[in-house]
């Protein structure tokens, strides 16, 4: 057991692998080789009677392949040589399966079938010296257990540190978005303040025009009923001169300037009408046109106070956003 470091020496001599046993493994090559087949055979005819074991060497290899490189294993326990180069082989061995998804359970396992299979057939061909050959190949099984294992540690030690490192750079990516969010929330949160004052503001100044539109409206009603008084009071000067234009030519001579006074009176009632049905003509114009500023001015009251609700539903969500952010800074702090 040459060119072997001082820690693995220790493990050997820990567990009883001595050169005794390889020299004795050594010298029953033949008898490994006579052997290989059936001892091959048997092993894929017992891992054949489980399923998940069939479909993964079917994913990865096939049976015919993998019984050569069984063969193969097989006569390596009689090499007589146990040196670091054996044992990085074993631990590289170890790493393919473990990434190829075999559980450690079924990879341990296999060492005591094949202990099974060689105690059997060896107790056939040599009766006088097998149980010897049993332990020391019992030692060779334990050892390379002891790698696999070692194999499956590191490779698991391996998911582990980049597991770390996919977890830093999520949290590094988590603390970069976290900066610009927070700019970008305080930001949104600042213009939905805005937004919601000057919506609050508009909805405000347009209920104080509608407040004036419902006052001028109200004053223009007034001048409207000053109107129809204006039209009453023509309609009455128009029947006193009337009255007088009939007494004046019932008086003859005598009323003739009495006539010409009721004359007068009725252009100037007729003038009146007409400067009444004027104002009248105008004001309806005026109270159509108010009426539509009315109407738009509380359908612009309504959006106003309409686009306030929203901006605080906006600035509500911003507060939000800012906590979600604030948690996640924690978050990466605590990692």
């Amino acid at each position: 057991m040459s060119s072997i470091s001082a820690t693995r020496q220790k493990q050997l001599d820990y567990m009883g692998l001595t050169a005794g046993d390889l020299k004795l493994l050594a010298d029953h090559r033949p008898v490994f080789k006579k052997v290989v087949n059936e001892v091959v055979d048997h092993f894929y005819n017992h891992v054949g009677n489980y399923p998940e074991l069939v479909d993964l060497i079917a994913r990865f290899s096939t049976i015919d392949r993998l019984k050569e490189t069984q063969k193969m294993y097989w006569l390596s326990m009689t090499d007589g040589v146990v040196d670091d180069a054996y044992i990085e082989q074993r631990i590289a061995i170890g790493f393919v399966h473990s990434r190829i998804g075999l559980s450690e359970d079924y990879y341990l396992g296999t060492y005591m079938v094949y202990l099974d299979i060689a105690t059997s057939i060896f107790q056939q061909v040599i009766p006088d010296s097998w149980h010897l050959v049993i332990q020391a190949l019992s030692k060779m099984f334990n050892l390379d257990s002891q790698l696999v294992l070692e194999a499956y540690e590191k490779k698991e030690k391996e998911k582990l540190h980049q597991l770390a490192d996919d977890q830093q750079h999520t949290l590094q990516a988590i603390t970069q978005i976290t900066q610009e969010l927070t700019g970008m929330i305080s930001e949104l949160n600042e213009s939905a303040m805005a937004i919601s004052s000057v919506a609050k503001e508009t909805a405000a100044s347009q209920d104080q025009a509608q407040v004036m539109l419902t006052e001028l409206t109200g004053e223009i009603q007034q001048i409207g009923k000053m109107g129809e008084l204006i039209r009453e009071i023509s309609d009455q000067s128009h029947l006193v001169g009337l009255n007088a234009a009939i007494e004046a030519a019932h008086a003859g001579e005598f009323g003739r300037g009495f006539e010409v006074v009721a004359s007068e009176v009725r252009k100037l009632a007729a003038s009146s009408r007409d400067a009444q049905g004027k104002i009248q003509s105008n004001l309806e114009q005026i109270m159509k046109k108010l009426s539509s500023v009315q109407q738009e001015s509380d359908h612009t009251s309504r959006g106003a106070r309409s686009q306030a609700s929203r901006s605080a539903e906006l600035a509500v969500f911003a507060t939000t956003m800012e906590k979600l952010s604030l948690d996640l800074k924690n978050l990466e702090q605590q990692e």
